[in-house]
């Protein structure tokens, strides 16, 4: 059984964050030890964009292997390692089902020295199954991903408390055109977010953001 020592990951539920959009402020993890899997590129996609569940069997395999740095002693994690198709590497920590719960990118020089590990590591055929496509985040980057949750919130805000000149003002302003069903309004707006933000999207973060400043002066 393959071990990697002494790295850092920064475990995310939501999406996978690039080592270079981790923040002071995340809770990042110094791993002493951890258990490495090769896995098909195929599997290795599946992991990265779906939560996964895995088997019983293959929980009781990695139960406590996670050893993790903290600032008196050294803890472990139940259900955490990690996997790499030879070209990547994540770490994924699982519930106690057998779910995928946290995923963690690496730092680049690390992601280095387990894919050259890795290459000459048997293929490991992982037991699971997809339970569902999690959030992928396409070419968003972190801090306007903060921005399209703003901007949804005050989309789905204007529709359910039927603010529907702010709703019409947001939906013309971005499309140039008028409809006349609020609920089309609503859902065509946060569909336009969803694989990017242009530059018509940031006007109206900057006009939201400004109106509420307003608003507490």
């Amino acid at each position: 059984m393959v071990y990697i020592y002494d790295i850092l990951v920064n475990f995310n539920d939501s999406y996978l964050l690039d080592f270079f959009e981790w923040n002071l402020n995340d809770e990042i993890e110094n791993i002493k030890k951890v258990r490495l899997y090769r896995v098909s590129t195929t599997c290795m996609d599946e992991l990265v964009k779906n939560q996964v569940c895995v088997s019983s069997s293959f929980l009781a395999e990695i139960y406590k292997t996670c050893e993790v740095y903290t600032k008196n002693s050294i803890k472990t994690f139940a259900y955490v390692c990690l996997f790499s198709d030879g070209s990547r590497v994540i770490a994924i920590e699982w519930d106690s089902r057998g779910f995928s719960r946290a995923k963690s990118r690496l730092i680049l020089e690390e992601e280095e020295d387990i894919l050259e590990i890795a290459f000459d590591t048997d293929v490991y055929d992982l037991s699971y199954h997809c339970v569902c496509l999690e959030d992928v985040r396409f070419f968003l980057t972190r801090k306007e991903l903060k921005m399209r949750k703003y901007l949804i919130s005050e989309i789905e805000d204007a529709y359910q408390r039927k603010k529907y000149e702010k709703l019409k003002f947001l939906y013309e302003e971005y499309f140039e055109k008028k409809i006349h069903s609020y609920r089309q309004m609503k859902e065509e707006l946060i569909s336009s977010m969803r694989m990017f933000l242009d530059s018509k999207h940031l006007s109206l973060y900057e006009v939201l953001k400004l109106s509420h400043k307003k608003k507490t002066v």
